[in-house]
Formats: C-alpha cells, sequence, structure tokens
C-alpha cells in the first residue's frame, strides 16, 4: 500500500512525499516529512494508509489539526480531503491512485491526434472548455466599500468601533471559517470609511493598514488555490482539483457570483469523475 501525501504551503509550490504504509509528520530528524515551520513540533502527527480511510494521530502536547474548518485532534478521514496544520494544507490521495496523472493526459492528446474520435478518459472536450472559460474570469472579491451609514462624528465612531471589533473577531474565526476572512476584508473597509467621517485620522490609518494587509492574504490563498485548480485539471489529478474547489467554495460560500455558480458545478462534476474512477 502506497501513495503520496501532498503538502502546501501558502507561497510556495506544493510538495509531495511517498508514503508507503504510514508516516511521521513533524519537523525533528525522525520525521518521515520534515516541515521547518512555526507551530510545528518535532514529531506532530502520524498518518497511516487504510483500506478506505486515512488514520491521523497527533502526538500528546501538540497542537490540533483543522478539518472542514474545525479543530481536529485525530481519527479517521477520507482520502482526497484537506486537513490543516495552522496555514499549512495536507491531502493524501487514495492508495494507488497517484499515477493517474500521466495517463489522462495522454488519453486527452490521443483524443485530438485522432481527430474527434471518443475515448474513455475522465474529462470530455465539453468539461476542458468550460474550465478556459471560467479562468478567464475575473473575481473581485474586495470591492469599494458603502460609505459610513452615520453622518454625525460621534455616530461615526461608535459605528467604526463596532465595525472595527467585528473585523478582528471575524479575522479570528477565518480559520474555523473560510467565508468570515472575506467578511474581515470588507469590514475593515467600512470602519475606515466611518472613522474618516468621524474625523479620526488615527483610527482610520489603523485599519487601512490591517484591512490591506488582510485582503492581500485572503487574495493571495484565492489566488494559488485557482492556480492549483488549473494545475490539476491540466494534469487530471481529479482529487487536488476537488481540494482546491472544496476550499474556495468555502471562501465565497453564500456569495451569488458566477464563479461560485461555476465552482459548485465542476465540485459536482469532478466527484462524479472520482467516483467513476473508484469503481473502475
Amino acid at each position: 500500500m502506497k501513495t503520496k501525501l501532498q503538502v502546501t504551503v501558502p507561497g510556495e509550490p506544493d510538495r509531495h512525499y511517498s508514503v508507503d504504509t504510514r508516516a511521521i509528520v513533524g519537523k525533528g530528524p525522525a520525521a518521515d516529512v520534515s516541515l521547518d515551520h512555526a507551530g510545528v513540533s518535532q514529531q506532530h502527527f502520524r498518518i497511516k494508509l487504510g483500506a478506505n480511510n486515512l488514520d491521523v494521530r497527533i502526538a500528546p502536547g501538540a497542537a490540533p489539526l483543522t478539518y472542514e474548518g474545525r479543530p481536529f485532534a485525530g481519527g479517521e478521514l477520507p482520502y482526497g480531503t484537506d486537513f490543516y496544520l495552522a496555514r499549512i494544507r495536507f491531502s493524501c490521495l487514495p492508495p494507488g491512485k497517484g499515477t493517474n496523472s500521466r495517463v489522462i493526459p495522454l488519453l486527452i492528446a490521443c483524443v485530438v491526434v485522432i481527430g474527434g474520435f471518443t475515448a474513455l478518459s475522465m474529462f470530455d472536450q465539453s468539461a476542458i472548455q468550460s474550465v478556459a472559460g471560467a479562468d478567464d474570469v475575473e473575481v473581485t472579491l474586495f470591492e469599494e466599500p458603502a460609505p459610513c451609514p452615520q453622518t454625525d462624528r460621534e455616530g461615526a465612531r461608535r459605528k467604526a468601533d463596532s465595525l472595527e471589533r467585528a473585523a478582528h473577531a471575524k479575522r479570528e474565526r477565518y480559520r474555523y471559517d473560510a467565508h468570515d476572512g472575506l467578511d474581515a476584508g470588507r469590514l475593515f473597509g467600512e470602519a475606515s470609511k466611518c472613522y474618516e467621517v468621524a474625523g479620526d485620522p488615527a483610527g482610520k490609518e489603523r485599519v487601512d493598514g490591517e484591512g490591506r494587509a488582510w485582503r492581500q492574504r485572503i487574495t493571495e490563498e484565492f489566488s494559488a488555490a485557482r492556480l492549483r485548480l488549473r494545475t490539476a485539471l491540466q494534469n487530471g489529478q481529479l482529487e487536488t482539483a476537488l481540494s482546491a474547489v472544496v476550499a474556495m467554495r468555502r471562501v465565497l460560500e453564500g456569495e451569488a457570483t458566477p464563479y461560485a455558480t461555476w465552482l459548485a458545478g465542476k465540485d459536482r462534476q469532478l466527484r462524479t469523475e472520482i467516483n467513476k474512477t473508484i469503481k473502475k
């Protein structure tokens, strides 16, 4: 039993580690997967490959992981799903599924060369065209904030304080609910507008700085997920593509935008294709 563990550190290329039955993840010399990052202990957690699920066990005293936006203290996880240690993302392919990335592009190439003959492949041409179309869509996560609803200075100051506190609370909950990160960036912008009306340049400068840094982080992480999705689709890596789609859908949860709608459709398509692959 052997597979690949994908590790994604924001701002760095994805890393892939071979796992044969089990592996220790940490920063010490005894770790099979060594990660020299803050918050990672010497032997932070152990993964063990099961027939249908991945078994994760965290070392005593080590910080918990995060799975589906909630603290995860260890147990079984479905293959192909994401779990996190701080901002480091992990995803483990089902055993025996790691060779698809080379086979799928070859099948697609054969379809193109033959010139229209249909062959059994994981993606049809309409799906590939829909990927290209969506990749060209510009996604605006943060628009210009609305004017402060309060027009008097004292009322604007109270509103600014309330919005700033709400932004901080949303920012803290980002690791548990990705859409809160989006809300936090918007709330910082709204607080800035109210501090401006209140005549408080210090308050405005403070929330402008925090908001700018936070919005940049969210934008960069979302862009990295889009790039991961595009690369995975080009290489036929269905599980990786699905994890990227799920990550972006969490950020855009409840957003009525064309890209959010496209992601929902792509989520269904990828799950269908993965199920077909598993049944073969």
